[in-house]
């Protein structure tokens, strides 16, 4: 069965890898532990046993309870194959940077290099256009280039 849990927003990923570490030689039943990267606030459980959250290996700094009800496979399966991070990302296209020193700039794509994930860009509204190498995850795609 699968399960999902609530957890402080944030902290999936710590929470997932230190339930995991408490479980592994428990006999609570759980067999994988999921953090899904696009939701926040949830990690799934998969247990061939009814969790008991009263169980010590599930008391987790961060972990804040069951959520009632079943999970079904299907509602888990979108968050086993996320789509890539540059999948609409072409040369041309207007983008918004996320972080860095440029934040909520932007900016033109110049070049893409897909086996780094990498992305050259000219700053819109820079007086000289300079070219700014950032990673795929670091910008929002704001306008497709025009075909």
């Amino acid at each position: 069965m699968l399960y999902a849990m609530r957890v402080i927003i944030g902290q999936e990923k710590s929470v997932a890898s230190l339930l995991a570490q408490s479980v592994k030689n428990e006999d609570t039943g759980i067999s994988a532990v999921l953090s899904p990267e696009g939701m926040q606030g949830y990690i799934f459980v998969e247990s061939d046993k009814s969790l008991d959250m009263r169980h010590p290996a599930l008391k987790v700094r961060n972990l804040r309870g069951l959520v009632e009800g079943d999970v079904t496979f299907d509602e888990v399966k979108q968050f086993l194959n996320p789509e890539p991070v540059m999948a609409n990302i072409t040369k041309g296209s207007i983008v918004e940077l996320t972080t860095g020193p440029f934040k909520d700039e932007k900016a033109k794509v110049v070049r893409i290099d897909e086996a780094k994930e990498d992305v050259v860009l000219e700053l819109i509204e820079a007086a000289v256009p300079i070219p700014v190498t950032v990673k795929g995850d670091q910008i929002r795609l704001i306008q497709k280039e025009a075909e």
